[in-house]
């Protein structure tokens, strides 16, 4: 069994769309694949991301649907970060709440896709940041840039945060939301991808193109999801 962190650069960068895409392409591969989202904020009832990853990977097949309680171990109302989306309830995210869902769906599947509230560095307590609770579980990290003017930075001090903490990084992948790059020239667009590989040194899987319908994806994204597959079994 492998796990994988999805971060983003940010919030609302597309990292459900990725998370559910990259579920749907191993779960077409033959693996038992779960989705977790540890803390999701903005949200007690209705649609949650995890709704959305299941609309997104298909047909769980014969494996039995996991707990709610494992796959979304908190949810709050306040779309704030999880800190302060949970004292406003007055309460506490408890990492070993997270890790011990975690590790019940890893011992039942044969990969767990996580994905991250907001960027990799936000803060579930006062005391513990995101990035940390990643790095103590020991979980890769994949990270989605949302491909737009301004994205580099974002990008490499992300990378630099999960390299900081001894994190295995796949790659990164950009995303392109529905009508994102209006009125900003294709050329900065095309350069972002290449200009982080190239600081970096870290490999950039591929771009996801806009999807008015993330649904009927699954055949732009396999190329992504290839290069994921490469770099993930060699971790």
């Amino acid at each position: 069994m492998k796990g994988v962190f999805v971060t983003g650069t940010g919030t609302g960068v597309g990292k459900t769309t990725v998370c559910g895409l990259l579920a749907g392409f191993l779960r077409a591969r033959g693996l038992r694949v779960t989705t977790q989202k540890w803390v999701e904020t903005g949200v007690t009832v209705g649609t949650s991301d995890i709704d959305v990853h299941r609309r997104l990977t298909g047909d769980p097949g014969s494996v039995p649907e996991p707990p709610p309680a494992d796959r979304s171990p908190y949810r709050f109302s306040l779309p704030a970060s999880p800190h302060l989306a949970a004292a406003r309830e007055g309460r506490r995210v408890d990492p070993a709440v997270i890790e011990a869902a975690y590790l019940r769906l890893a011992g039942t599947h044969d990969a767990v896709l996580v994905e991250g509230a907001g960027g990799f560095l936000v803060p579930l307590s006062e005391e513990l940041l995101t990035g940390d609770l990643v790095a103590r579980i020991g979980l890769p990290v994949l990270v989605v840039v949302r491909n737009r003017l301004g994205c580099v930075n974002d990008a490499l001090l992300t990378v630099e945060a999960v390299r900081r903490r001894g994190v295995p990084l796949p790659g990164l992948v950009f995303n392109r939301l529905p009508g994102e790059g209006e009125g900003t020239r294709a050329e900065v667009l095309a350069d972002n991808p290449r200009i982080v590989a190239k600081i970096t040194g870290a490999p950039v899987l591929g771009e996801v193109p806009p999807l008015p319908d993330p649904a009927r994806g699954a055949e732009v994204f396999a190329p992504v999801g290839r290069a994921f597959l490469e770099r993930w079994r060699s971790i």
